[in-house]
Formats: structure tokens, sequence, C-alpha cells
């Protein structure tokens, strides 16, 4: 008798850095998926090697060796997961030919369009590029409050400034997260990312500042999708911050659990809005 083999499912994963990568190799292999890794040199963290089945290390900028190692491995699906820090975009990168054409085509160092122009390279190989929250579905933020605290009137009031900056900036490829504090915004996410603008807003607002992160109406929702995570709480507790509100349904929570006991913990408002 003859027995017919499932074939393997092979997925590829563009790491970047943060804990989004990890959780998502986590949940391909809940999924039951065979996972090649491609990580970047000073952002990856380290441990995914211990999660996936094979991994390479690239620096910044070497897209051609990055196309190349999942075609060489037979990958024909591909999510990109976690962040590059834009700081390090404006360190020195180095790009390989692939990359130096790339940014020709698209004439642009703006984060959003430089992922959409490696998914279309990828595309041009074959390669289909899958939304980063395919294994995911249940680290989005539902709507309401998350944990046990519940949000003042004054603070509710600071969350709708926030929601409208967010909403105003939007289409300007601007960051995905401000600090508000008694109805003004103190601090708008920029190149140094949302913890590093988390400090900023606490330094400058004080404590009891208001965080909000929203996604933008431009985001390609296949790899750009807004992220919170116990870091995120950690780098509030330092600067005494007491709200973070994220948009419900569009924002991933890493290692939710863990995230709403943090904010028990340290009586934080923790809220998913619409």
């Amino acid at each position: 008798m003859h027995t017919t083999k499932t074939p393997e499912r092979i997925i590829g994963v563009i790491a970047g850095n943060g804990a989004f990568p990890l959780e998502f190799v986590r949940g391909a292999k809940r999924n039951a998926c065979k996972v090649f890794a491609v990580c970047h040199i000073g952002e990856t963290d380290k441990a995914i090697e211990s999660l996936v089945d094979e991994a390479v290390w690239i620096k910044v900028g070497q897209l051609g060796k990055l196309i190349s190692s999942f075609l060489s491995f037979g990958v024909e699906r591909v999510a990109m997961a976690g962040g590059i820090s834009r700081i390090s975009l404006f360190k020195g990168v180095k790009l390989d030919v692939r990359g130096i054409q790339l940014l020709a085509r698209i004439r642009s160092t703006k984060d959003d369009l430089i992922m959409r122009g490696i998914a279309e390279e990828l595309e041009k190989e074959g390669i289909e590029v899958i939304s980063c929250a395919t294994f995911m579905e249940d680290s989005f933020a539902a709507e309401g409050v998350l944990g046990r605290c519940k949000p003042t009137a004054t603070q509710r009031a600071d969350i709708e400034v926030g929601v409208s900056a967010l909403r105003a900036m939007s289409a300007e490829h601007i960051g995905q997260l401000v600090v508000v504090k008694d109805g003004v915004v103190v601090a708008v996410e920029a190149v140094e990312g949302s913890d590093a603008a988390i400090t900023r807003g606490g330094e400058l607002g004080g404590p009891g500042v208001v965080v909000v992160k929203f996604a933008k109406s431009t985001q390609d929702m296949r790899f750009d999708i807004p992220t919170v995570g116990c870091k995120t709480l950690e780098t509030m507790v330092k600067v005494k911050a007491n709200v973070l509100a994220i948009e419900a349904r569009k924002t991933l929570m890493m290692e939710k659990e863990k995230m709403i006991e943090l904010a028990n913990k340290h009586k934080i408002v923790l809220v998913g809005c619409s």
C-alpha cells in the first residue's frame, strides 16, 4: 500500500529586531511549518537560531543575499517580522547592487516604501509576501479596557487628542506613536523608535503621560503592523506613564498575557481603541 506524504510547509521570515520575529516563528512551528530565517546582524535576537530550522545572517542593505538565500532554500512564502532600527539606516549602511537598484527605483528612504519595494523584489522572483500576522491572530488587541485599570475622564480626553493627532499625520509617513499630557502632544515618534519617543515624552511631560499607538492610513498591514510588548510597558514604568492606548484589531501585543499582568502590577491603563 502506498501512502501519500503531506508536502512540507516551508515559511521564510525576514527577521528584524524585537520579540516579533520570535513570536512569529513560534506560531509557524505550532502550525507544523519548517522555518527558514534571514536575520540581520546587530538587529535580530540571536535566540531565533534555536527556534528555526535554518538561519542566515546578513547585514542591513544586503538585498541580493536576502533574496538568493530564500531561493536557495526553496522558500515560496515569506513574512517580514520585526523592524530595522531607523537610526541604523543613517549610520553608513552599505547597500549591495540589488539594494542600490531598489533605492534608485523607489527614490525614497521612507521605511514604508522600502518594505513595499523589498516585497516587490521578492515577488519578481516568485516569492509571495504573506502577512506577518498569519500565525498571530490571537495576539491582536481587543477593543475596550484590557487590564484592571480604567481610564479617567482626563485620560480619555488625552487618548482622543493622541488619536486625532495620529490620524492627521498618518498620510505623511510619520511615526505610529504620540505621547500626550493634559491635552498637549509632548512627543511624536520619529527615527528613534517607539521606546525612545516614550522616554522623551515622559521627560518632557512628566509623570502621568498618556501613550497612544495607531496604524497609519498608508500602512501595508502585510508587514507593517503596530506592535507593543512588555518592553513598551517597562519603558513606560521608567517615566511613570499611566496609559497605553492602542488600536483595537490592528495592534499586535507580544506576550499578551504577560503584558496585561505587567500593566496590572504597575497600575497602567491598557486599552484597545477604535
